[in-house]
């Protein structure tokens, strides 16, 4: 099914020196940088999880455990709403 939305095709130059400095070959290099702008994206908060893990071409799952491998929290718990949630789940442990 065709992507409702469409894509757009972004050309990056890189020089010969660089892809030898880094041992890839273009298609390589663009993967990682497809799969480190997704990160970074992520990690600013620009972008959600699924649409991050989109970026990178890969799955929600795929990508929340390319996260955990590199030490990146996946969600982003604030003191508070962990204290809120803790709270309604000992309500719901102590009404059963």
């Amino acid at each position: 099914m065709p992507n409702v939305m469409g894509t757009e095709t972004i050309t990056l130059e890189v020089s010969q020196d660089v892809l030898a400095a880094l041992k890839m070959g273009a298609t390589d290099l663009g993967d990682r940088i497809r799969l480190l702008a997704a990160i970074a994206f992520f990690q600013e908060k620009q972008l959600s999880l699924g649409k991050a893990a989109e970026l990178a071409g890969l799955n929600r799952l795929a990508f929340m455990d390319l996260l955990a491998q590199r030490g990146i929290v996946a969600f982003d718990y604030d003191e508070s709403a962990l204290s809120t949630d803790l709270a309604g789940i000992a309500e719901l442990v102590g009404d059963g």
